[in-house]
């Protein structure tokens, strides 16, 4: 198993870039445009993501404790976009950079300790 894993920045910062008003669009949207978690819908278990896209929809209208309690990820995706984007415009020209994988595994069981916290609790998830 590698100790690093390089991730390419381009594809990542049209997303960010789209991230924003594509959650704000979303929101407001009288109709259900998002899919349920796949974990979820058949076993009733949330995954270490479930939330995070009503987490960001939350954040981009200002409701960020709402969204901090429906999954913290939104907000460090929602920084991370904000990173990717203005660091683009600003001149940074950074093609690629190097994550440890153990990085990965901790925030992600991070997130998944959260979310089982919440089902375990009978908390909203």
């Amino acid at each position: 198993m590698a100790d690093t894993t390089d991730v390419d920045l381009r594809p990542w910062r049209v997303a960010g870039a789209a991230l924003v008003p594509a959650a704000f669009v979303i929101g407001w949207l009288p109709f259900g445009v998002v899919p349920r978690c796949p974990l979820r819908a058949l076993t009733g278990v949330p995954c270490p993501l479930c939330g995070s896209t009503r987490g960001v929809m939350a954040a981009v209208h200002g409701h960020l404790g709402h969204a901090i309690e429906l999954n913290p990820a939104s907000l460090l995706v929602l920084g991370l976009a904000a990173v990717l984007v203005l660091g683009w415009a600003l001149g940074w020209r950074v093609e690629r950079i190097r994550i440890p994988v153990w990085c990965i595994v901790a925030v992600f069981a991070l997130l998944w300790s959260y979310q089982l916290f919440k089902y375990a609790t009978g908390r909203p998830l």
